[in-house]
């Protein structure tokens, strides 16, 4: 049995007691305290190995064994692989903040030159030496199949080495994670880790809240900047603030970071930079944090009571494993509902009802090639007419107008209501040579001629 410290045994136990709070609110039992755990006492890995020799830029040949030194990071990598790119300088950060608490060793894929691993360490500032796996035996016999892997070693009492930690494959804000296991072996507070006003995205997050990361993973935020990835809209700074994590704030997302792990509308945009961990700080109003994008110019009637129904973090305790499956593909296929572009409730009252206030826009919509489906014998107006878009009349007409009970258009990002909208109906099945932005081009606008 492994031995703990009594700082580490302490914090063990203060997060069964935060546990068992949790518990009285899922009767299925909390996994927060035992992830948290794994986290700082780490898993069951096997022995490094480290029984081959490897290369530097000076001609050197050493046996990796020797290069162990203490607790230990092994960053497997290669210079021309874009993710070890995009992590290179996350790792420069770590080994500048885990300085005297853990040595840092570079080790390059044997595909890569010596000269290229230089150039690597160079323009990222790696503060570590990078050596050659030229016989591609660390890669192969640590199992490598990929790059970049972070591995956490350190030599045994009585001879050998132990496996401390493994991040395989290492993607942004697993540094976060690196840096509580050291410090928890070095018998260090591994929560000041934590530090306020730093962003770590929902990697991070996810190792201690795994249920929450996972339905988290079901809803619209997960996918907010793809979905402006696939309309070329990624480069849009009206758009980008409400697609991503820490947008404009220090630590946070930054333009054209197509990578990075702060896209998306994740765990930190709600909570703040880290859920409110570091001490002294708290985390943010959730619910405040909510109007911050879905004002009445980017959402359809938002409110807070409608939208907090929709955000439940143990969704996936009801769902099997090819539920969960089913329900994330839908999702990422535009097949998922949208619950929170609903219509407000009340009557159809037809076209008629809108003409008398709005028949500048009537006159337009005569042009629109939705007034033109096919009337059944007891209609008088088009199947599709103003209500279709805009939703019900009843409550608007009983209040004379207003604009917080009938959908309409805000001036910053009309296409994101109007795709909601429309593809209640344009779906690929129903409509598969349909497409918004054709339309939107060829859409009489309202009250124009």
């Amino acid at each position: 049995m492994k031995r703990l410290s009594l700082a580490l045994v302490l914090l063990l136990a203060l997060a069964g007691a935060a546990a068992a709070d949790w518990t009285k609110e899922r009767p299925e039992g909390a996994t927060v305290a035992a992830a948290t755990a794994r986290v700082l006492t780490g898993e069951e890995f096997g022995p490094p190995a480290l029984d081959m020799t490897v290369i530097n830029g000076n001609g050197d040949v050493v046996d990796v064994d020797t290069l162990v030194d203490g607790p230990t990071f092994f960053f497997y990598y290669s210079a021309s692989c874009p993710h070890c790119q995009a992590v290179a300088p996350e790792i420069a950060a770590l080994a500048k903040q885990l300085s005297g608490v853990a040595t840092f060793v570079g080790v390059g894929s044997g595909s890569n030159s010596v000269q290229e691993l230089d150039g690597f360490t160079k323009q990222y500032g790696l503060p570590f030496a990078s050596w050659k796996d030229y016989t591609r035996r660390f890669g192969r016999d640590n199992g490598a199949r990929s790059t970049p892997q972070l591995y956490f070693v350190r030599p045994k009492e009585g001879g050998g080495f132990e496996t401390l930690g493994e991040w395989r494959p290492f993607s942004g804000g697993l540094g976060l994670l690196a840096e509580i296991r050291a410090l928890t072996v070095a018998n260090r507070d591994p929560w000041t880790a934590f530090r306020p006003g730093e962003y770590h995205g929902s990697n991070a997050c996810g190792a201690c809240h795994e249920v929450e990361l996972r339905s988290w993973a079901l809803t619209h935020h997960s996918i907010a900047y793809w979905t402006l990835y696939e309309r070329t809209e990624t480069m849009n700074p009206e758009c980008i603030g409400c697609h991503v994590t820490g947008w404009e704030k220090e630590g946070g997302f930054e333009l054209g970071d197509h990578g990075s792990h702060l896209a998306d509308v994740t765990c930190e945009s709600c909570h703040g930079p880290g859920g409110g961990h570091a001490a002294g700080t708290k985390g943010a109003d959730a619910r405040a944090a909510c109007v911050g994008c879905h004002d009445p110019d980017h959402s359809v009637r938002f409110s807070v009571e409608r939208g907090l129904p929709h955000v439940d973090h143990f969704a996936p305790d009801a769902l099997s494993p090819t539920s969960f499956a089913a329900a994330r593909t839908a999702l990422v296929e535009g097949k998922a509902p949208r619950p929170l572009t609903a219509f407000p409730e009340g009557k159809t009252l037809g076209d008629a009802a809108c003409v008398d206030c709005h028949h500048k826009e009537a006159k337009a919509m005569r042009k629109d090639p939705h007034a033109n489906t096919p009337k059944s014998k007891e209609e008088s107006e088009a199947v599709v007419g103003c209500e279709s878009c805009h939703g019900p009349g009843e409550q608007h007409v009983a209040a004379g107008g207003g604009k917080e009970n009938i959908v309409g258009l805000g001036e910053s990002c009309p296409v994101c209501i109007l795709e909601a909208i429309c593809t209640n109906c344009h779906t690929p099945e129903m409509d598969p040579e349909w497409d918004l932005d054709k339309r939107l081009e060829a859409l009489p606008k309202h009250g124009k001629k």
